[in-house]
């Protein structure tokens, strides 16, 4: 992910959004208006609601789109937009910005052009440090088994939010799939694959594994690849 300035299209993620605006709406490939917001929030799925980096960024340069051409939002985006300017509001996000003061006035002022209030997300853990999710690792174990074990038995696609998987991993995957949701089917295999090898190599280096044992591990994601 890329910043070179406050404004919702100044990063990767708000260009990203313009460009579909662009071509969904104006461009050769126009859809029309409403299928082009249909098709925003079905690549954002159930992300709008818990929110990530990449989705809150999304999400507010399209709203910002919609205020700099005079277009009313549709309630679903201004809800959106009112929660993803509130995560991003939170202190440990605007650190992440090197003019994080005025990244803080201009999404405050966004809020405040589409009505939205200025409120304080929910916890899934109240009673835990905000670093945590699991109140153990021994229920870790078990409910990400569970999950998994979810995930593998449905007989129809139930996405790894579905499943029960935690906001993490959930945004980890929006991040496995930035800037390549749409490219070719070959440059989309090949770019999951090289990301599946880097947190094989990152989980190699966590575990200490031997360079034997990782080679083994980036050998079968290359199989595993190869053949879906």
């Amino acid at each position: 992910m890329g910043a070179w300035g406050y404004s919702p299209l100044e990063c990767d993620e708000g260009q990203d959004i313009k460009e579909r605006w662009d071509d969904w709406v104006n461009g050769y490939n126009s859809v029309g208006y409403d299928e082009a917001i249909k098709r925003f929030f079905l690549h954002w799925g159930d992300a709008v609601r818990y929110g990530d980096t990449i989705t809150n960024n999304e999400i507010i340069a399209l709203t910002f789109i919609h205020i700099n051409n005079d277009i009313g939002l549709p309630k679903r985006l201004e809800k959106a937009a009112e929660d993803a300017i509130n995560r991003e509001l939170e202190d440990g996000e605007l650190e992440r910005w090197k003019d994080s003061a005025e990244r803080s006035d201009f999404l405050t002022k966004i809020l405040q052009k589409i009505g939205g209030i200025r409120k304080q997300p929910k916890s899934p853990n109240i009673f835990l440090d905000k670093a945590l999710h699991y109140r153990s690792l021994t229920e870790a174990e078990k409910k990400l088994s569970k999950s998994f074990c979810k995930l593998k038995r449905s007989k129809y696609p139930i996405g790894l939010s579905g499943a029960g998987f935690p906001e993490f991993i959930v945004t980890l995957e929006r991040f496995m799939n930035h800037r390549v949701w749409e490219e070719d089917s070959k440059i989309f295999m090949q770019a999951r694959a090289e990301r599946s090898m880097m947190l094989a190599t990152y989980l190699a280096v966590q575990l200490n594994y031997s360079q034997e044992q990782l080679e083994v591990f980036l050998r079968e994601i290359h199989q595993k690849m190869k053949t879906s």
